[in-house]
């Protein structure tokens, strides 16, 4: 079998990906990925053949959410406006009005035309005409992946982990029947419609959510989706360094401090000042402190405090294999592999601008403190003493402790990668 794995070219995405391939090469499956050149290097060092899509020339690297798109922008508001989205469903809805379909957006043009350059498309579907995959596993931020399976007759699926873009489709099609929401245009449809006119592939459920979803997060971080869910188990997968000595050698216990190599790349003009606090309330405790900040998320912090150590990058599966507790964004895959070492975690929440903006904290944190594996940090109203207490507490209390088992097995639940390649074979087969 054949298996072409197409990513939005950033890390983040990339890394949930990794041992799903060397599960399917394990089976003797031959595995490629494709995207944008800037994400080769990562791709390559983790062991797995890379085609880029295009040139650099064809088409800059992808900006993301931070690209401006002023007029897509403006119709998503319209939108937004008149399909009446509840307030109480607002801060969901802009993870992908404002994040995801952003990114999707620099491969398949918003409301575009088939004669617009997709340069990237075409070059994926040009490649697949020639490799013929018999599976293609396509990352949400580029479901043109859906309509080049379709070309070639492949079979496809959608690999995600909290499935914003899921709910934010069955919700569409709930509030477009409401009175005066008739002929507001999907989104989703308007993303990928000049691309599937280009090649003659319907816009239908399978072009936007795969004939099948492959899901490496338990529903506890998950929205109920109406598609056909595929469970995989999370595996923590990130870059690796050579690691240093002083990384086994802590004498008290170990605080970790991880605000997301994403929110540095793609909110450039991110609100850090609450690092400051951050660090200050970890300051005079009796625990070591290993934060994994920048120069520019640590522009805020005068003095820096004697117990805390600074490292730009560590691989975060390696660094929590040493940690009682990690204080994180609320990222996903920040989540899952503290949750996959049994490590207690503080979800940094409310008022603090820079982490919160698409909100993860809102589904990670509830997970978390479901299974009282930890709690959420607001910083709304917080002092060092309030702060400092709290840490203890989770840090401290065996309870937190017994509900980082019990993430831990849940997280355990699905198959593994490797049990899940025959499903995969025999989903592939089926068409």
């Amino acid at each position: 079998m054949r298996v072409a794995m197409v990513l939005w070219p950033t890390p983040a995405h990339l890394f949930p990906f990794i041992p799903l391939a060397w599960a399917l090469r394990a089976g003797g499956h031959e595995v490629i990925f494709l995207s944008h050149p800037s994400i080769g290097d990562a791709v390559v060092s983790s062991g797995m053949p890379f085609k880029p899509m295009c040139s650099e020339a064809e088409m800059p690297a992808p900006a993301g959410p931070a690209a401006p798109w002023p007029r897509e922008r403006e119709e998503m508001d319209r939108i937004t406006d008149a399909l009446g989205v509840p307030e109480s469903e607002q801060s969901r809805w802009n993870v992908v009005a404002t994040g995801f379909l952003p990114s999707m957006w620099e491969f398949t043009p918003f409301q575009g035309s088939p004669d617009d350059p997709m340069p990237a498309m075409e070059g994926m579907v040009d490649f697949f005409r020639r490799w013929r995959p018999d599976l293609v596993v396509w990352d949400p931020c580029v479901p043109g992946a859906a309509v080049g399976a379709r070309v070639v007759g492949a079979a496809q699926a959608r690999l995600t982990g909290t499935d914003f873009n899921g709910w934010f489709l069955d919700r569409y099609a709930q509030l477009a029947t409401r009175p005066g929401s008739a002929g507001v245009p999907n989104p989703f449809v308007e993303t990928v419609r000049a691309m599937a006119e280009k090649y003659d592939v319907p816009v239908d459920r399978d072009t936007l959510y795969g004939q099948w979803t492959i899901d490496h997060v338990p529903m506890g971080m998950n929205f109920p989706v109406d598609t056909r869910r595929i469970a995989m188990r999370w595996i923590p997968y990130t870059a690796q360094v050579t690691l240093p000595d002083w990384l086994y050698q802590g004498r008290r216990p170990r605080v970790a401090v991880s605000l997301g190599m994403s929110v540095r790349h793609y909110l450039p003009s991110a609100d850090w000042s609450f690092v400051e606090l951050l660090l200050s309330g970890l300051s005079d405790l009796d625990v070591e402190v290993v934060a994994t900040l920048n120069e520019r998320q640590l522009r805020s912090v005068g003095r820096l405090p004697s117990n805390v150590r600074i490292a730009d990058f560590l691989p975060l599966d390696q660094l929590m294999l040493t940690c009682a507790l990690l204080i994180h964004h609320g990222g996903i895959g920040t989540t899952a592999t503290a949750g996959h070492a049994g490590v207690p975690q503080l979800v940094i929440g409310p008022g603090s601008t820079s982490v919160a903006g698409y909100r993860l904290w809102s589904v990670t944190g509830g997970y978390v403190t479901s299974l009282g594996a930890g709690e959420v940090l607001d910083f709304t109203e917080r002092s060092v003493v309030s702060l400092r207490e709290q840490v203890m507490t989770v840090l401290k209390d065996p309870a937190y402790a017994a509900g980082a088992a019990r993430l831990r097995s849940d997280l355990m639940v699905a198959p593994s990668p490797t049990d899940l390649v025959p499903t995969l074979e025999k989903l592939t087969l089926d068409g």
